[in-house]
């Protein structure tokens, strides 16, 4: 619904600055008003384009919504008591675009020219920036009492250094383990105060 009022946007802002952008007549008082307006539908539509999900990614999104709660609803809750487990960390620098988008479409026209400018190794602006990426795991080792084993659970890749993550662990203390009764492969950690 989002990226048809997207379109809608979109194509209407372009439609009014194309027919404004011209216009000599009379009829319609201040037509550079009108090819101002036409401009912000044109360019809030390309922004809401930008920002709003494909359907595939919106459908990937609620297919992981769905196995979430069918593990939350059959599955084996398992209370972690977060002080007693592990964190790896992981950092390294990359290079980053600064501007730009995944979709070729949504690419503004100043953001092609200054891709182009870094290609040809010229250019005052630089396209690119080195962004130090921090990531963590949590690591549980759950000694399970029906089959006498340990069990190794390790979360999502978390975007936070270490000792930020054993803060926000410090200050939480416990969460819940879902894991599937069949495959214990399949689990989630509900690392949802981590969004706070």
């Amino acid at each position: 619904m989002r990226r048809i009022l997207a379109y809608l946007l979109f194509g209407l802002g372009f439609l009014t600055i194309t027919f404004f952008r011209k216009y000599t007549g009379e009829m319609i008082p201040h037509p550079s008003f009108f090819y101002l307006l036409g401009l912000v539908l044109f360019l809030g539509g390309l922004l809401f384009l930008r920002y709003t999900p494909t359907t595939k990614e919106a459908n990937v999104q609620k297919q992981f919504m769905t196995a979430i709660a069918d593990l939350k609803a059959n599955g084996d809750k398992i209370s972690v008591d977060l002080t007693q487990c592990d964190i790896k960390e992981h950092h390294y620098t990359e290079e980053q675009e600064k501007y730009g988008h995944s979709n070729e479409l949504l690419v503004l026209p100043f953001e092609r020219q200054i891709q182009s400018w870094n290609a040809m190794g010229g250019g005052s602006i630089r396209n690119v920036e080195k962004v130090e990426v921090k990531q963590a795991v949590i690591i549980f080792n759950y000694h399970n009492q029906q089959t006498g084993t340990i069990e190794k659970f390790i979360s999502r890749v978390i975007p936070k250094d270490k000792i930020t993550l054993s803060f926000y662990l410090d200050n939480q203390q416990q969460t819940d383990l879902y894991v599937d009764k069949t495959k214990r492969s399949t689990y989630y950690f509900d690392l949802d105060f981590l969004s706070d």
